[in-house]
């Protein structure tokens, strides 16, 4: 894999930091913000398969952000590693590197350019933990972003945004679609490919705390060795947002969309998402939310996606805070001979701040794989205790 995010972003720190040694008219422009995350865990799952066993693990993740603000653009730099640890399991033993660089500069009233590098480990399953050590491959992801959002007569809003990436990643073992339809096993799968995305909204405010909108999206993704799973999406929704009801956060929309496939049929479906968050008093907050889109793993696999998510939150002052979720999701591929895939489970977990600077806290998460796709089925239960230290 080449490794083109590595020098781009060392170069870059060290320019922010040569210009903050020579001296700036304002030093503020210039920020840096050290952190280290030790995480101590314990899974009885950690292959994500049902077989090998229970294992304890390290997590150390030193991390430092630079940045570097001016009046018409800004640059910013992450320098990082997640160096991974298990107990008796040299398999599952990783190190991910987490290297980043972006640059937006403002060229005209409302119009921006945004290009970022990202050197960071990715999910290769959507039906697994994006966390997982053994579900995760080191890639680098080039982007560049045109956006251009005006404010209109009476408050109105248009936004338009045009997204070109480039993205490569080590090799693994994909399962893939095939031409009439099922799916295959191949070994060292390259996931290269070219992706583009257009979106537009148009947003008209309804009274003085809501308004509707109308989004219009696009996408095409292309593979280097494999045309099978190249696909053209379009999606349109029609959507509410509000926060005109007391305590509450309200974002609502609903349309439709086609996939185009490279080998197959088009497939239409309806999608939509929508969250609700509310706020009590006493420091508590409730949280659902649900939606129907379409979504790919890191093979090129497209899905549809039908997921839901219901949480609380309780605040106790500033320094501590407890929450819980539950949540499942269905994935259906158009292209397999196979029904559904489920998952779903539940995370609990409690924070405190210790000082300015760092907090504790402690996670516990259920995991459940378990559609129609046995080949991919298990159960995890993990907890882990994290100390976090960030300036």
């Amino acid at each position: 894999m080449r490794l083109r995010g590595w020098g781009a972003v060392i170069g870059a720190a060290a320019l922010l930091w040569n210009g903050t040694v020579q001296g700036e008219d304002d030093p503020q422009r210039f920020s840096w913000h050290p952190s280290l995350g030790i995480t101590a865990l314990a899974d009885d799952d950690p292959h994500l398969d049902q077989d090998r066993g229970a294992a304890a693990g390290l997590w150390i993740a030193p991390n430092l952000a630079l940045g570097y603000r001016a009046e018409a653009y800004e640059i910013e730099a992450e320098l990082g590693a997640d160096l991974r640890r298990y107990l008796g399991e040299d398999s599952l033993s990783e190190e991910f590197a987490r290297l980043s660089l972006s640059a937006e500069a403002g060229i005209y009233p409302g119009l921006t350019v945004r290009l970022s590098d990202a050197f960071v480990p990715r999910p290769e399953s959507i039906a697994a933990p994006a966390d997982e050590t053994s579900n995760l491959k080191q890639t680098n992801q080039l982007d560049l972003e045109v956006r251009y959002w005006r404010e209109l007569p009476e408050k109105r809003e248009i936004l338009l945004a045009l997204h070109g990436m480039q993205f490569s990643g080590e090799d693994f073992n994909a399962t893939l679609s095939t031409d009439g339809g099922g799916f295959v096993r191949q070994k060292n799968f390259d996931p290269e490919h070219l992706e583009a995305q257009l979106v537009a909204e148009f947003q008209n405010p309804v009274g003085e705390r809501s308004a509707w909108y109308l989004r219009g999206e696009s996408h095409y993704r292309s593979f280097n060795e494999t045309a099978v799973t190249d696909h053209f999406d379009v999606s349109v929704m029609l959507g509410l947002r509000t926060r005109r009801f007391r305590n509450m956060e309200i974002d609502l929309a609903a349309g439709w969309g086609i996939i185009s496939f490279a080998s197959r049929d088009d497939v239409q479906r309806f999608v939509g998402e929508g969250t609700l968050r509310f706020h009590q008093s006493g420091g508590w907050a409730w949280i659902g939310s649900a939606a129907n889109r379409f979504v790919a793993d890191l093979s090129g696999n497209n899905f549809v996606e039908t997921t839901g998510r219901m949480g609380i939150e309780k605040y106790f002052g500033d320094d501590t805070q407890l929450s819980g979720a539950v949540f499942v999701s269905r994935l259906e591929n158009d292209a397999w001979d196979i029904d559904s895939n489920l998952f779903g489970g539940v995370e609990l977990r409690g924070s405190h701040r210790l000082g300015r600077y760092t907090e504790i806290s402690l996670t516990y998460r259920y995991w459940q794989n378990a559609g129609h796709y046995s080949a991919d089925d298990f159960d995890q239960n993990r907890f882990a205790l994290e100390l976090v230290y960030r300036r």
